[in-house]
């Protein structure tokens, strides 16, 4: 399956949908989780618990993206800090240990949950 980087440019553009403005429930929790770009660049996806995110490349000191999340209708949307555009994705759980899946267009992205926010 390939994955993604939520915060990819090229992404945006296939995946844009609107979304409103609550954080609300779903299968991701604050936290640190780990992903894949399908480049292949490790990333870890800072959620935090006042609605911001973080999107950590490995060995790169400055984040990929930043901006805020937020939920609609049981979807995950991101709203990057330099687009004006939100990007809305499909969001469930993958089993109990905190981790979760976002899907759209036919794109499936994995995040393992590495450290939660208490």
């Amino acid at each position: 399956m390939r994955q993604f980087s939520s915060a990819s440019a090229v992404l945006l553009a296939v995946l844009l949908a609107g979304c409103g403005d609550a954080q609300g429930e779903g299968p991701m929790k604050p936290g640190i989780y780990a992903f894949e770009a399908p480049d292949g660049s490790r990333h870890r996806m800072v959620f935090g618990k006042d609605g911001t995110y973080s999107d950590m490349v490995d060995n790169q000191p400055k984040p990929a993206g930043q901006g805020k999340w937020f939920r609609r209708s049981g979807q995950l949307c991101l709203k990057p800090d330099n687009t004006g555009n939100d990007l809305c994705l499909e969001e469930k759980a993958r089993g109990d240990d905190g981790s979760f899946t976002l899907s759209g267009n036919g794109i499936v992205t994995h995040f393992t949950l590495e450290a939660s926010a208490s």
